[in-house]
């Protein structure tokens, strides 16, 4: 019983984690594109809405690789279709804006990496 508490719990965790990290991306690349409701409290309402179609349709297709891209292939063009809809932008400003959260979220993982290598790297020469 408690290693399925354990589960839910890191589900969950998960879930909230990737919700605040698409809001935040997702802000940055409306920031490029001219677009309405570019609130936080809006842009969060979306990334809401497209976390939990991608978590349904990940959790809810067959157990594949291929169902897996699929499922990934479908909750993209329902999120760009999304994005388009809630911001007043085109399909194709949405596939922008997608791309430019992509790129800001991969540079900072690598600063991030970097930084914490350096940080592991200095504590492990010291001690």
């Amino acid at each position: 019983m408690a290693s399925l508490l354990a589960l839910v719990l890191l589900w969950v965790l998960i879930f909230i984690f990737f919700l605040i990290f698409i809001t935040i991306f997702l802000k940055i690349g409306l920031g490029f594109v001219d677009s309405d409701n570019r609130e936080f409290g809006q842009v969060f309402a979306t990334a809401l809405v497209c976390t939990v179609i991608m978590w349904l349709l990940i959790f809810f297709l067959p157990n594949t690789f291929l169902w897996l891209v699929v499922a990934v292939l479908i909750g993209l063009l329902i999120c760009w279709a999304i994005i388009a809809a809630r911001h007043n932008i085109g399909f194709g400003s949405a596939i922008l804006v997608t791309i430019i959260a992509v790129i800001a979220a991969v540079i900072i993982i690598i600063i991030l990496i970097l930084v914490i290598s350096a940080l592991i790297g200095v504590v492990l020469w010291v001690f």
